[in-house]
């Protein structure tokens, strides 16, 4: 694998390894507001986070959450202090000495190896014979702005929460295919995270606000959508432009409100949830809800796709309040 970024400044690396087999061994999960309970294994994963800045003062685990079987980690790397530093003989030294450190009950070593593994060296001297502690693949991702650095921080922290959630209420997480519903046209690919019952209700409505008009000028509409949805009736939107984002916050906010999100792309079979969508499936506010393949990617996000979500949620919505399924009506070109 090549790796192509600067090498030069600050760099952000968000590492994810998984325990083999995903064996439950590192930490007990409590609940959404308290942080995993370490077992012994989980307690020397956390010793070696803590010791790298010892060892390579490049390197600073700034945010981890040690899961029962896995563990996210992201790495800042200052390569102007360590110019060479190779993130994938990192991660493969990291879960070498970890596994030493499990194994033995030992300390964290005193140098971090920065070259690869001897061809057949096995991980951290282990005999060949031996299962190995941690899975042979990785997850690695290079954060390029500051946008996406702090949706990884975000999901690190919630990533507690969202395993308790999804164990809760697994029914609400698992990916619905096929749908059939008499307000969704059978002859799309329908498929859906969250509370199906939604779709049951008569009094869905579309909410579907311009990017071109400020959201401070569409405050009325804004304020009809979620005065409705705390009537009891289902807004039905994309919640894409500015104007419907706020919609979607301040449906978040209500106590009682419930929404479908309709999605331009399609779900595929380990579609991840957003954090504050996890939240509200798990609540049982939220449906997500998609009309396309899933192998239709999340992005870039295609127009054409848009304008299609946008009319095919017109259409669900006058056949909830039809009784019955309705046309797709025709796009303007």
């Amino acid at each position: 694998m090549k790796l192509k970024f600067r090498h030069r400044g600050r760099q952000f690396f968000f590492f994810t390894v998984c325990v083999n087999k995903r064996r439950p061994i590192l930490s007990r999960l409590v609940d959404e507001k308290t942080r995993p309970v370490l077992t012994e294994s989980g307690k020397k994963v956390l010793e070696m986070l803590r010791a790298l800045h010892g060892l390579n003062s490049a390197l600073t685990a700034s945010d981890f959450v040690i899961m029962p079987d896995h563990v996210h980690f992201l790495l800042i790397v200052n390569y102007d202090a360590d110019p060479i530093f190779n993130p994938l003989v990192f991660v493969h030294a990291f879960r070498e000495e970890t596994e030493r450190m499990i194994t033995t009950g030992g300390p964290p070593p005193r140098v971090l190896r920065n070259t690869p593994p001897a061809p057949g060296g096995g991980s951290g001297g282990r005999p060949p014979s031996f299962a190995p502690f941690w899975e042979p693949d990785f997850w690695m991702d290079l954060s390029l702005d500051s946008r996406q650095l702090r949706a990884i921080r975000t999901y690190i922290r919630n990533n507690p929460a969202r395993a308790i959630w999804k164990r809760d209420h697994p029914d609400r997480f698992a990916r619905h295919s096929g749908l059939r519903h008499r307000v969704l046209d059978p002859a799309l690919p329908w498929s859906g995270y969250g509370d199906l019952t939604l779709l049951a209700s008569p009094f869905l409505f579309p909410v579907r606000l311009t990017r071109r008009v400020p959201v401070a000028e569409q405050e009325a509409a804004i304020a009809d959508a979620v005065e409705k949805a705390e009537r009891g009736m289902i807004p039905v939107s994309g919640f894409l432009s500015p104007a419907e984002k706020e919609v979607e916050q301040r449906l978040r906010l209500s106590s009682h409100a419930r929404w479908i999100k309709s999605v331009p792309h399609g779900l595929p079979p380990r579609f991840d949830p957003t954090v504050e969508d996890s939240r509200h499936l798990a609540a049982g506010r939220e449906l997500i809800l998609s009309s396309f393949p899933a192998d239709v990617p999340t992005f870039p996000v295609s127009r054409m796709n848009c304008e299609l979500m946008n009319a095919r949620i017109i259409a669900l919505c006058e056949a909830a309040k039809n009784g019955g399924s309705a046309p797709e009506p025709p796009i303007d070109s």
